[in-house]
C-alpha cells in the first residue's frame, strides 16, 4: 500500500514539475515492481512487469538528457529483466536477455571512464545475465552464461 501510494503521490507531483520528479517516479515504480514480484502470483507478475518498463521509460529519457542517469537506466533494465524472465514465457525470457545484454553495455561504457566507481556494477550486471542465459536451458546460452560467470 505504501509503495503503490508513493507512486500516486509521485505521478501527480510529475503532472505539476516533471523535472524535478520524475527520478523519483521512476525510483518508486522500481520499487513497486519488486515488491509486487515478490507477491509471486500472475496478477502481480504482470503489474511488477508494467511498473519496470514504466520506470524503463522514464530513465531512458533523463539518461539521453543527462548522462549519470546511466547507472540508475541500467538497473532499472535488471529489474525489468528480472520481471521479464519471472512472466515464465520463452518470448519474456529473451526480452529478458535484451534488457541484461543492454545493461551489460551500458556499465562496459561506464567503466571506461570511472573503472573503479562501476567495475562492481558490471560484475553484478554480468551475474544477473548468467543467471538469465542459464534459465534459456541451451547449450549456447550455458556456455555464454559460463563465460560471463568467469570474466
Amino acid at each position: 500500500a505504501c509503495a503503490r501510494e508513493a507512486v500516486d503521490i509521485y505521478r501527480n507531483l510529475v503532472a505539476e514539475r516533471p523535472a524535478a520528479y520524475q527520478p523519483d517516479l521512476a525510483l518508486s515504480l522500481n520499487n513497486l515492481a519488486k515488491y509486487l514480484s515478490e507477491q509471486g502470483d500472475a496478477a502481480s507478475r504482470r503489474e511488477a512487469l508494467v511498473c519496470a518498463k514504466g520506470a524503463v521509460d522514464i530513465y531512458r529519457k533523463l539518461a539521453a538528457a543527462d548522462a549519470a542517469y546511466l547507472p540508475d537506466l541500467a538497473g532499472s533494465l535488471h529489474n525489468l529483466a528480472n520481471s521479464l524472465s519471472s512472466q515464465g514465457d520463452a518470448a519474456s525470457r529473451r526480452e529478458a536477455l535484451a534488457c541484461d545484454n543492454e545493461a551489460v553495455d551500458i556499465f562496459r561504457k561506464l567503466i571506461k571512464r570511472r573503472p573503479d566507481e562501476h567495475r562492481p556494477s558490471l560484475a553484478n550486471s554480468l551475474n544477473v545475465l548468467a543467471t538469465h542465459l542459464s534459465e534459456q536451458e541451451d547449450a549456447v546460452s550455458l556456455a555464454q552464461a559460463l563465460a560471463c560467470a568467469r570474466e
